[in-house]
């Protein structure tokens, strides 16, 4: 099975979504679950498979179906816990995603839960091999492992890998307002010197 990368922009990075054969990833791993269903948009894959998620990447492998799709963090725009209509894991990604054989890419991604769905319409204009990455550009995914206590566990470590991979928009807002803040200091400093400076002139009239 040849590997599909799907390119897509994501603020200041470029990031990839990798479509491959099955395989268990074997560094930066923080957390794994077997037996996972996913439902994208409005398509559940099936069977169940593999979820490991890395330092890096979502990660969902299939041996079944000799399968499996890599989502780096930073394509992850939405995470969340959810019961609709069993408790499972709701993603929001941040790309129109296509997966041949899988999912065909949607209209409108706005399927609920993990019941029954259709398989998905095609549009036959849409390669979905590339990704602008507006806002237009997304797909919804839910992840339902076996017992609600594995949920839990799942966002837990989400969050801890999300951390790994801070929002690059963030840190440029910060470094944006730490300069600012610097900027204004500066002011400051020089309105102090420049009334310094007129003071010293008084005194020296007044001499």
């Amino acid at each position: 099975m040849q590997n599909i990368s799907i390119f897509s922009r994501h603020r200041n990075q470029t990031a990839m979504v990798t479509i491959g054969e099955a395989f268990s990833p074997v560094d930066g791993i923080v957390y794994s679950a077997s037996d996972v269903k996913v439902k994208i948009g409005d398509s559940i894959i099936a069977p169940v498979g593999a979820l490991h998620l890395t330092e890096s990447s979502l990660i969902w492998s299939c041996e079944e179906r000799n399968s499996s799709i890599s989502i780096p963090w930073p394509r992850v725009g939405v995470q969340a816990v959810t019961s609709n209509p069993d408790k499972c894991i709701y993603l929001m990604l941040d790309i129109n995603l296509t997966w041949p054989g899988f999912y065909e890419g949607r209209a409108q991604n706005n399927g609920h839960g993990l019941g029954e769905g259709g398989e998905g319409e095609e549009d036959e204009n849409d390669e979905g091999h590339e990704s602008d990455g507006s806002e237009n550009e997304m797909t919804e995914m839910w992840l339902q492992p076996p017992t609600p206590q594995i949920v839990d566990e799942i966002y837990s470590a989400m969050r801890e890998c999300q951390s790994l991979n801070p929002d690059p928009g963030a840190v440029s807002e910060d470094e944006d307002y730490m300069e600012a803040e610097e900027d204004e200091l500066g002011e400051v400093d020089d309105m102090r010197n420049l009334q310094l400076d007129d003071e010293d002139k008084f005194a020296d009239a007044e001499e």
